[in-house]
């Protein structure tokens, strides 16, 4: 698995391709990310693509498509409506105090986990589309056979990521006397997405602005092309100034902009075992929620602050129902270096340094 957490297909997964019966039904590939073959090509871009391989499929009616996890995305195919957030209200009540002593601002708010129905997966089954939602799942801590869909009825039907808010593609289903694309095409399709991508991950660092004395969190460009890290990397500001931690505009992410006590590899410290947390069923709410009330004067950053030198930008997106903010302010008034990390992403990792 690489640092951007993509899976590797296997041969015998891609064998797992070859449906039964292939002879009363055509079967067409949508890969949930880049295919495999492409993934090392993005690696030193520091850039992944949140997108399906190809965006749209054309079929004829009784066909199948395969759609293969090549990276930790999930499908979520709700017929009507929006696809289900990643994140949502658990009914029960956030419960914590900071190292001080003090309740958070968000005890007695809603915790938050994995909206039900995303775990556990649910790869490797064949299912028909009717009118009921098709929800693959969140594939965790595991390398997924295909979903397989077979489509009886004529029309277009529009499936999303649940991970990665924007990342959609669409199957149209066509009658068997109206032609479709031969596998031959959709490869060819595949393969000039696949390097319009890799040219806008070439250069999206470089075209990506950032405002003085703030930082973004983790840069998008088109095509579902995301970068992973913290542009600037490395940010000096003199004494005194306030950083804005920002989401960048249509993001397909989620990060988090955090500084806290402990190393994030080790999973026993305190921002370890809150990057743990963000994957179990219901997340530790200090990782999801920002550590300051919204709309509250930024907070001063110092060993104090929340008596451990805690401070975190929440989870940053715009996918309700999360509570959640798409930027945060820290003032930092004493000299010295302070690093930070992605809860979400733990290998995105930088520094502020005062003077």
């Amino acid at each position: 698995m690489s640092k951007l957490t993509r899976y590797t297909i296997s041969a015998v997964a891609l064998a797992a391709l070859a449906l039964p019966g292939a002879a009363q039904a055509a079967a067409r590939t949508v890969y949930m990310g880049p295919p495999p073959a492409s993934q090392k090509s993005f690696d030193p871009t520091g850039s992944d693509v949140n997108a399906f391989f190809p965006t749209t499929v054309s079929i004829h009616k009784g066909d199948v498509v395969s759609f293969v996890a090549a990276g930790l995305h999930s499908l979520d195919m709700p017929g009507s409506g929006r696809p289900l957030p990643l994140f949502s209200p658990t009914g029960n009540k956030a419960d914590f105090t900071d190292a001080a002593g003090v309740p958070f601002w968000f005890s007695g708010q809603d915790e938050l986990g994995f909206t039900r129905g995303l775990l556990p997966p649910k790869f490797g089954r064949t299912v028909r589309k009717g009118s009921t939602r098709i929800l693959s799942g969140v594939p965790f801590g595991i390398t997924p056979k295909p979903l397989k869909i077979r489509f009886a009825k004529a029309g277009n039907y529009r499936y999303y990521c649940n991970l990665h808010p924007g990342m959609d593609g669409t199957v149209k289903v066509r009658a068997k006397t109206r032609p479709v694309p031969s596998a031959k095409a959709v490869a060819a399709t595949v393969k000039r997405q696949v390097a319009s991508a890799l040219k806008i991950a070439k250069t999206l660092v470089q075209n990506t602005a950032v405002p003085a004395n703030s930082v973004s969190v983790g840069a998008e460009g088109a095509e579902g092309v995301s970068y992973f890290g913290f542009l600037p990397e490395n940010l000096t500001v003199p004494a005194g100034s306030t950083v804005r931690f920002f989401m960048p505009a249509r993001s397909t992410e989620e990060h988090t902009a955090t500084f806290g006590p402990g190393n994030v590899d080790d999973k026993t410290s305190f921002m370890g075992a809150l990057a743990a947390s963000l994957e179990q069923p219901v997340a530790d709410a200090r990782g999801l929620y920002p550590s300051e009330l919204p709309g509250s004067p930024p907070a001063a950053m110092s060993p104090a602050l929340h008596g451990d030198g805690f401070w975190n930008s929440g989870a940053l997106d715009d996918v309700p129902p999360s509570p959640l903010p798409l930027s945060g302010e820290l003032r930092f008034d004493e000299p010295g270096t302070y690093p930070y990390v992605c809860l979400i992403h733990v290998f995105m990792k930088a520094t502020i340094t005062v003077q």
